[in-house]
């Protein structure tokens, strides 16, 4: 991979920069830690357990059934448009940019007061910035590399198209970008020496990232002529029986509903990381998670029920839950200093895994342990050890993720715990003391020999755990999102249970399916951003040229 001087220059960004990032973002080191209550995804909204997913196969569950339609009476306005976009997320800001600026007239129904943003790695292949960077991308070998990590259950022919055209999409929001002063830059420091291939793909927008990108787009295509209506959930999509076409939807807003009629919609509400009962039935490892870091709680499934109210098609099997690890049981963001791959043991202490192990598989461990939680130890020499442990991507302790102020607020309000002596820290974390002590041992008995022969992690990873203070976080998975949905062709148009279009109606982002499945491929960095950039945008561009 090809690098050059430009590249290095766009690295060095200043502090003040990535201040701002922190406080836009609102990560770990930009906001304190106390007084967080996060949304609990795990439970129904009734406040009661729906279990682990155990059920028999043939269960009909309550999301499935579709409601009584919403009687003409009950309707306050009726609209008309062209393109109804179903949420602003990315996918949908990127459907409503590129529906608008073609002409249509365009309406935006958004749920929440504002639309949606996170994180900030937005995966593309072959964009002018890349370029001029000079970083080569060989998408034949990104496409292979995700197929092998859905155990190819994708759709290699949406991989392709992602390829084939996120490219041109990204080049056109630089535009945006640069017509506004807004700088972006690639994804600095892969790791090089690891079991798995990094790809170096991802772009992130200053000094925000996806919170400086999404209101980006959304302001152009409010410039385009979108219009956004917020507190505006659609609850109903309109299908017309003689010839089977999506002609609208009923959406609703403090006043009452709202008939849109519309020659397409498109479906961007995202996936449905917060509705238990739809996580029990296609993702029941999620509910194992210590922590939902979607803390909006907006995103419940509805566009994807929607569509299969209407006769679409759920994603047949491979669903796949992002599962980041540190999800800390009380508090709804990462706290990085717990997601390096120190010693990790499980509430028995033993040992049980390689800690640098790609995010997605390194929650499947842990889920699998005693209670579905974990223990990250360390001790006083972190500081000088912390760059051995080169984390991936958001793991890495660098602003706006990490500040130094993060360890104190954390020991405060009791998210990591600190000791003098090995024996004292067994005791707060309520493991078996000799067996914790053993494995110690044994963890330090391979850092000075240089090799891990136990579970083979790369050795520059094995620092000793002998020096006070020293310091542990209990964790688990992290559900992020959910990254499966209705099923769509490379028309983004959903499909029916034949594997039929159905016309007029669209999906994208985490509310469409078939791209990914099992796990979520961390090494194709940003890789969910670019797919819902991408698609979004096909779907805008598609959705007018179909135009009855």
């Amino acid at each position: 991979m090809k690098r050059d001087v430009k590249r290095e220059n766009q690295l060095n960004i200043s502090r003040r920069d990535f201040l701002k990032t922190s406080a836009l973002i609102g990560t770990a080191g930009a906001i304190t830690l106390s007084g967080c209550q996060p949304k609990n995804s795990m439970t129904s909204a009734q406040g009661t357990d729906v279990g682990t997913g155990n059920y028999p196969s043939d269960k009909k569950w309550d999301f499935e059934n579709p409601p009584q339609s919403i009687p003409a009476n009950k309707i306050i306005e009726t609209l008309q448009a062209d393109v109804v976009v179903l949420g602003a997320g990315l996918a949908g800001v990127c459907a409503a940019m590129a529906a608008a600026e073609k002409g249509a007239k365009v309406i935006v129904l958004e749920k929440r007061e504002v639309s949606t943003f996170h994180g900030g790695w937005c995966g593309v292949v072959g964009s002018r910035r890349q370029k001029e960077l000079g970083i080569d991308i060989d998408a034949d070998e990104v496409i292979a590399d995700m197929m092998r990590w859905g155990a190819y259950m994708p759709d290699q022919r949406l991989l392709k198209l992602w390829a084939d055209e996120s490219g041109r999409v990204m080049d056109r929001l630089l535009d945006m970008a640069d017509a506004e002063g807004i700088e972006t830059i690639p994804e600095p420091d892969l790791k090089q020496s690891w079991l798995y291939k990094e790809y170096d793909i991802s772009l992130r927008f200053l000094p925000a990232w996806n919170a400086t990108l999404v209101p980006l787009i959304e302001k152009n295509a409010k410039a385009a002529g979108a219009e956004f209506l917020y507190e505006t959930p659609a609850v109903q999509l309109l299908r017309e029986e003689e010839n089977g076409r999506v002609v609208g939807v009923i959406a609703e807003n403090l006043d009452g509903y709202l008939r849109i009629d519309a020659k397409a919609v498109i479906i961007c509400t995202g996936g449905y990381e917060n509705n238990p009962e739809m996580l029990a039935k296609y993702a029941p490892r999620a509910l194992h998670a210590a922590s939902s870091w979607y803390s909006e709680g907006s995103t419940t499934g509805d566009g994807i029920k929607m569509g299969m109210w209407v006769g679409g098609a759920m994603q047949a099997g491979g669903y796949c839950p992002m599962l980041f690890d540190g999800g800390i049981p009380g508090f709804p963001l990462p706290i990085g200093l717990a997601r390096q791959p120190w010693l990790n043991v499980n509430t028995l202490g033993k040992r049980y895994v390689n800690e640098d192990a790609p995010f997605g598989y390194t929650c499947n461990q842990d889920i699998n342990q005693p209670g579905h939680m974990k223990w990250s130890v360390w001790d006083a020499k972190w500081e000088d050890e912390v760059e051995l442990m080169h984390g991936t991507v958001c793991e890495r302790l660098v602003p706006p993720l990490w500040s130094a102020d993060v360890l104190d607020q954390s020991l405060k309000a009791g998210f990591i715990v600190q000791a003098d002596t090995l024996e004292e820290l067994a005791t707060i974390m309520e493991v078996p003391l000799d067996t914790f002590l053993q494995t110690v041992q044994r963890y330090n008995e391979l850092a000075k020999s240089g090799k891990d022969l136990d579970f083979g992690k790369n050795s520059e990873m094995l620092t000793t755990i002998e020096q006070a203070p020293f310091f542990a976080t209990k964790s688990g998975a992290a559900l992020v999102v959910t990254l499966d949905g209705l099923q769509i062709d490379t028309n983004m148009q959903v499909l029916g249970t034949e594997g039929k279009q159905i016309p007029g109606l669209y999906a994208a982002g985490n509310a469409s399916g078939n791209f990914f499945a099992n796990d979520y491929p961390i090494t194709a960095i940003g890789v969910s951003h670019g797919r819902a950039l991408t698609f979004g945008w096909l779907a805008g561009e598609n959705a007018v040229q179909n135009l009855a």
